[in-house]
Formats: structure tokens, sequence, C-alpha cells
């Protein structure tokens, strides 16, 4: 049974990862176009325990840098 990752973050959140998984993109393709083996920044989009994580470091960034402001 495929338990799908799901990434509960908002709209921004999610551009942001999308970016950062474009940019971190190493997938090959074939010479027809078609993906041949996936990479290690797309695997990660199937770990729910990695997407928990993302989101909860980016949380943690925000309140240390609001923490500094003060």
């Amino acid at each position: 049974m495929v338990v799908a990752a799901i990434f509960r973050g908002d709209r921004a959140q999610v551009r942001a990862l999308m970016l950062a998984v474009e940019h971190n993109c190493s997938c090959e393709m074939s010479p027809e176009g078609l993906i041949s083996g996936t990479c290690f920044a797309h695997q990660a989009l199937l770990d729910q325990r990695f997407l928990d994580g993302c989101l909860f470091a980016r949380w943690m960034h925000e309140r240390l840098e609001a923490e500094e402001e003060t």
C-alpha cells in the first residue's frame, strides 16, 4: 500500500519548497525526455517526516528571528 506524504504548509511555503527541489534536482533524463532516475530532492517529497521537519525548521527560524529583533 502506497501512502502519500502531505505537506501542510501555506502557499508561500509550498512555493519555497518547490523552488528548493527544483534548484537541487538531479533527475536523470533519457534521450526521449523520460525520467530514468529520481533524485534525492524529489525522493524527499515522499517522506512525511522530512516534510514535517522542513515546516518545523521554517517555523523555528522565523521564531528565532523575531526574538532577535526584540
